[in-house]
């Protein structure tokens, strides 16, 4: 029996907590326990789950296994790598309403959430998460650490760099690339090709119009 520990104990903690116990009630996660969370706020106190501590005095038992609650891909990406050192087993939680091709590949600490999609021979790298209502196109790459928020949609052979962030409702156009560790800002979109560490924003063209409208 795996012991699930949870790495955050913000918001994101609190969504997914709820939907992998409404699984284990279900009986459709039927081999782990809830050992409890880690959070450097050890002011974080809840009455349905144990604050095992901090960061840095977690050791992992056996049987124990991770999943990083953080919505921020460079903390993810951080910590990933620490508690691979450290030798952690990582969780992927997949929620039951998601839809994954059998020909998809999804890698290993990954948070797929309700209603979200990843469609035929897509690549999911380690770490990823997948945040409600998000959709991933055939033949697409996510890297390692992406974080795609709530309906988000990378469209089919695009790529998206390793610990970059998709804000809600923004977009990757076909067979775009996207550079790692860039963003892109909610109702935004990639059409053409970026370098890493790019932000791709329409609030700035919005402001812009604005301020020539308000003269």
């Amino acid at each position: 029996m795996k012991k699930l520990v949870f790495f955050g104990g913000g918001g994101f903690f609190l969504e997914l907590f709820e939907y992998i116990k409404k699984d284990m009630d279900n009986k459709i996660l039927s081999d782990i326990q809830i050992k409890g969370f880690i959070d450097d706020n050890t002011a974080l106190r809840y009455p349905f789950c144990a604050n095992l501590g901090t960061i840095a005095d977690f050791k992992p038992e056996k049987n124990d296994c991770l999943l990083i609650t953080i919505g921020n891909p460079w903390i993810r990406e951080k910590f990933f790598v620490k508690f691979q050192k450290d030798g952690c087993d990582f969780f992927s939680y997949i929620h039951p309403s998601a839809i994954i091709s059998s020909t998809a590949k999804i890698g290993k600490g990954c948070i797929v959430c309700p209603f979200s999609m990843v469609n035929a021979y897509a690549t999911v790298e380690d770490n990823v998460v997948i945040n409600v209502h998000a959709s991933i196109g055939h033949e697409s790459l996510l890297g390692q650490s992406c974080v795609l928020s709530p309906y988000a949609a990378i469209n089919g052979n695009a790529q998206l760099g390793a610990m970059s962030f998709m804000g809600t409702r923004s977009t990757v156009f076909p067979g775009v690339s996207v550079g790692k560790m860039s963003t892109i800002d909610s109702h935004s979109y990639a059409k053409f090709n970026t370098d890493e560490k790019t932000i791709v924003s329409l609030r700035s063209k919005y402001l812009a119009i604005k301020n020539r409208m308000i003269k």
